[in-house]
């Protein structure tokens, strides 16, 4: 096959170079936007962060200085308490109450300042109404003072009041006398709620979540509101180190329940035990980042479509230049790989007899490389006596009319291949004849015949053994006929015959009314044995009972030991796999191979011994036959009558029939039954 390659190169290269370089503009535009928003996307995330670190330091001061309101508010009752004038009141006196009214209606986010007993009985409170007294011995702020001994500022988990159940912050401080008996705790109640309103005074971007929690994480306050974790420790610090935050703020990452991750500022509360965070939401933070890719991604999608649909134009201007050669080389392209890929040998040859196409099976068949044999004489192919008589037909057919036709319709030409080693082949040939241009082309599919004439023959041969086999079996029925025949006249009809004569004389004497003698009636008895004896051996000679009695495996073993009587033969049986063959077909066909493989070595092998085995082997039932005799010519060709009723035997019971010379002496005759004959055999019976 031989394409003009320069020309289809000529005519790709401006399509290619237009594609070329449209593939590199379009990657250039592409990776630059590309380039740009991941900048773009860089810096606000970089911006947010900074944002959110900025805003956590911010409500970490806003922290501290509303706790230290709250701190200085407890001090400064608790000084107050504790001064010279302050001690000669009692904790229940209407003068603390009015303090502790007083100081707590100046700060809005603490529900009440209340005096708890060293006996932990609230006492007094700045509520308006007394509340019903009740003992907080159980709360934390009380067995901080009075169990723990603690000092300074103590800072409790959230808690439900009891009065009404709303979440609250206790902040307290001891009370003591002048002499520093412990007296009492004073505590103030922080509303949760009013107190995480003090977050929401600035306006951001976006909404940034903020949260305040204890030095051991478990959270106080929260914006918005997270009503199902206060007072708990709350997931996103389990992944964080707290002991390692200190007063600057660090970024910690958490993976939430749902898969998602993002970041948020923690930092920690420097007077108190306390650590804020401020989380950044990553999707709510590119917001206008967005807003200012889709502009650009669209102006550079709308340019590469731009630049794509001109460039199509071109390229589209080019191509169809070259529709026309490229259905040409198409089609010639195609000739050749149908030519190549046809598994019969194809050979075409000019007005000349030039030989112009030469397909791979044709290099296969005659064992010429096509480059050595284009241009040749088809002549070269064809043995030196046929040539002129083909020249002749061939120059015939091209003289005629006909498209095509069968070569080997012609009786009186005999078609024959030669070979590039000089062998010679039959052919079986189809010629056409056409026109290329104005020079007339002849094409020839040839095929090799070669194993169609030796299967010809092979099954001529079979059909002649198989009317051998039929003519010998008919001839062999009328020998047992006549055999059976003749036995039955001269020895069973004999003694028949005297029985009855021997019958009537006892009739006559018993009618005499005279007595019959002992050894007459003896005489009768044993002729009457003798009778029966000769009809078991024609029925036992005709078929073993002992094959249908007690199965293949006694019947072989009872034939054995007939004919290593009759012969003095040694037969050695390994039978293990004779329960495998339950089926009356099966056993019979076995047994008569047996029957005929031992009588063929007792007339021909001169052996002195044989091995019968029946073994199972993989998914095969084996039978075989080995003897130590003079075993076969070599190559065997055909076979006696014997071999081929074995064979006929095997083949109806789809298994595979072989006899073969042993490697040392002797021969082996073998069948194989496949286990899926016998399952089929054990259903059908």
């Amino acid at each position: 096959m031989k394409v003009d390659l320069r020309r289809f190169k000529l005519q790709a290269q401006p399509s290619q170079a237009i594609g070329f370089f449209v593939l590199i503009t379009l990657l250039a535009i592409a990776m630059s936007a590309a380039a740009l928003l991941w900048d773009l996307r860089k810096r606000e995330l970089e911006h947010s962060r900074v944002e959110t670190i900025s805003i956590a330091r911010m409500f970490m001061e806003q922290t501290e200085q509303s706790f230290s309101g709250l701190d200085t508010l407890l001090v400064g009752v608790q000084e107050r308490m504790q001064n010279n004038y302050g001690s000669q009141f009692s904790l229940d006196s209407l003068p603390i109450h009015l303090l502790l009214n007083t100081r707590a209606s100046g700060v809005r986010q603490v529900k009440s300042l209340f005096v708890v007993d060293a006996q932990g009985q609230v006492i007094n409170s700045s509520r308006e109404i007394a509340a019903p007294a009740m003992s907080v011995r159980d709360r934390a702020y009380f067995k901080a003072f009075a169990e723990n001994h603690q000092q300074g500022l103590f800072i409790g988990n959230p808690l439900r009041n009891r009065i009404d159940n709303s979440w609250t912050l206790y902040m307290a401080r001891s009370i003591s006398g002048s002499n520093g008996v412990f007296k009492g705790v004073l505590v103030a109640a922080v509303d949760i709620p009013r107190f995480e309103q003090l977050y929401n005074f600035m306006k951001l971007d976006y909404l940034r979540p903020i949260a305040i929690y204890l030095s051991d994480g478990t959270l106080v306050a929260s914006l918005p509101h997270r009503e199902n974790m206060m007072g708990e420790k709350t997931p996103e610090l389990s992944e964080a180190d707290i002991q390692s935050v200190g007063a600057d703020v660090t970024m910690v990452q958490h993976r939430s329940g749902d898969g998602a991750v993002y970041d948020f500022a923690l930092g920690r509360v420097q007077k108190f035990p306390l650590l804020v965070s401020v989380s950044n939401d990553e999707e709510q933070s590119l917001a206008s980042w967005r807003e200012t890719a889709v502009p650009i991604g669209l102006g550079a999608l709308f340019v590469c479509v731009f630049i794509g649909i001109v460039a199509a134009v071109l390229v589209h201007e080019l191509k169809r230049e070259a529709v026309l050669s490229d259905k040409l080389r198409d089609a010639t392209d195609r000739y050749h790989h149908t030519i190549d890929s046809v598994m019969d040998a194809v050979v075409a040859v000019d007005e000349t007899l030039s030989i112009r196409l030469f397909n791979p099976a044709a290099e296969l068949m005659f064992g010429y490389a096509a480059p050595d044999i284009l241009g040749q004489q088809l002549s070269v192919l064809i043995p030196k006596r046929s040539r002129a008589q083909h020249d002749v037909h061939v120059s015939r057919f091209m003289q005629s009319q006909v498209s095509s036709r069968t070569m080997s319709l012609a009786p009186q030409l005999e078609i024959t291949g030669l070979r590039r080693d000089g062998s010679e082949f039959p052919i079986e040939s189809t010629i056409s004849q056409t026109w290329i241009g104005h020079h007339k082309q002849l094409t020839a599919v040839l095929r090799d015949v070669t194993q169609r004439r030796r299967t010809e023959a092979d099954l001529h041969q079979t059909n002649q053994q198989l009317r051998e086999l039929s003519a010998k079996l008919e001839d062999v029925r009328e020998q047992e006929r006549a055999r059976i025949a003749r036995e039955l006249h001269d020895e069973l009809g004999q003694q028949l015959t005297g029985l009855k004569l021997d019958l009537s004389w006892l009739a006559n004497r018993l009618k005499d009314g005279r007595e019959a003698s002992p050894d007459k009636v003896l005489e009768m008895r044993q002729s009457l044995d003798a009778a029966i004896t000769a009809v078991r051996r024609i029925s036992t000679e005709l078929r073993p009972l002992i094959l249908d009695d007690l199965g293949f495996g006694e019947a072989v073993t009872w034939q054995v030991a007939e004919i290593e009587k009759r012969s003095g033969l040694k037969v050695q049986l390994d039978l293990p796999a004779a329960p495998w063959v339950k089926d009356d077909a099966l056993a019979t066909a076995l047994f008569r191979i047996v029957q005929e493989s031992l009588t063929n070595v007792i007339r021909h092998a001169h052996a002195s011994r044989v091995l019968v085995r029946l073994v199972h082997a993989e998914a095969d039932l084996v039978l075989t036959v080995t003897d130590n005799g003079v075993g076969l010519p070599t190559p065997l060709k055909g076979g006696g009558i014997g071999l081929v009723s074995m064979r006929e035997r095997v083949v109806a019971l789809g298994g595979v029939f072989s006899i073969a010379n042993n490697n040392e002496h002797g021969l082996m005759v073998k069948v194989v039954v496949p286990w899926q004959v016998l399952d089929a055999l054990g259903d059908t019976a």
